[in-house]
């Protein structure tokens, strides 16, 4: 719910809700979105340390340690010939990029399947129920995600939503969400019109996040999967981002089940 009050201190106060997904997991990006993503950038990698005895001072404890270091970055961005599209992200093509992860990464030190974590991922949806509650003439959107640390009332539920990846005990990934930073009409990108944009974040510290809430419930319910999207609703105060709010947190419920609904407010269905 995004509301305008006063403080005690006659402070001017609103609460803006941001889309997110609570992951950065290069798997569950995929398994989500898989061909409708036409940007996506993530990073992986693992150490290896290989020791063995000097077999000439075996006596003397001497021993030979080599350390190799394997990194896989993926910056996919759709490539067009014409009207057709050359790479899109298609199964196999997916099943392919993960079999690579698998090959790079995998180590003897981890118990889980290897990922890469997001730090950036733009999909292209085609919705009317979001072109309803906007001035869109088309019901084709990009959408941008963007990694950013997770703040203190979302960071355990993160960390738990990911426990069986492993994400951050076996590869070592900083706890982030990717939160969305813009919805703009496609058609609007190729004219001189209009920019289109109609959500639009710069991140954590942007004081003056513009999300109106009927758009964001509708991405909340509609676009991001059930198992990982939910609301964040940051307070602002005298155009201030102080902090995601933990009493929100609470209205929607931010539990093991997190992201099963957003805030079923502002007049929206």
């Amino acid at each position: 719910m995004s509301e305008s009050t006063s403080t005690g201190g006659g402070s001017r106060q609103r609460t803006i809700q941001i889309p997110s997904l609570l992951t950065n997991s290069l798997r569950c990006v995929l398994d989500a979105f898989g061909s409708d993503i036409i940007q996506l950038t993530a990073h992986g990698s693992v150490e290896t340390t290989n020791s063995t005895a000097v077999e000439d001072l075996r006596s003397y404890n001497v021993s030979r340690e080599q350390r190799t270091h394997h990194r896989l970055s993926l910056d996919y961005e759709q490539i067009y010939s014409g009207e057709e599209l050359l790479n899109p992200l298609t199964d196999d093509a997916c099943e392919q990029i993960l079999a690579e992860a698998e090959a790079v990464l995998d180590s003897e030190s981890i118990t889980v399947e290897p990922d890469l974590a997001v730090t950036s991922v733009t999909i292209r949806i085609r919705d009317d129920r979001l072109q309803a509650v906007t001035p869109a003439q088309t019901p084709e959107f990009d959408l941008r995600f963007v990694a950013d640390p997770a703040e203190p009332p979302v960071r355990e539920p993160t960390k738990r939503l990911n426990v069986d990846r492993g994400l951050y005990r076996d590869l070592g990934f900083n706890v982030t969400n990717l939160n969305l930073r813009s919805v703009v009409e496609t058609q609007t990108k190729y004219t001189e019109q209009s920019d289109g944009q109609y959500l639009s974040w710069r991140g954590p510290d942007d004081i003056r996040p513009q999300s109106p809430t009927r758009l964001a419930i509708r991405i909340n319910e509609h676009v991001l999967p059930d198992s990982v999207g939910t609301l964040k609703p940051y307070t602002v105060i005298d155009d201030r981002v102080l902090e995601v709010s933990e009493e929100e947190l609470d209205d929607v419920a931010i539990t093991e089940t997190v992201g099963t609904a957003g805030p079923q407010t502002g007049g929206d269905e």
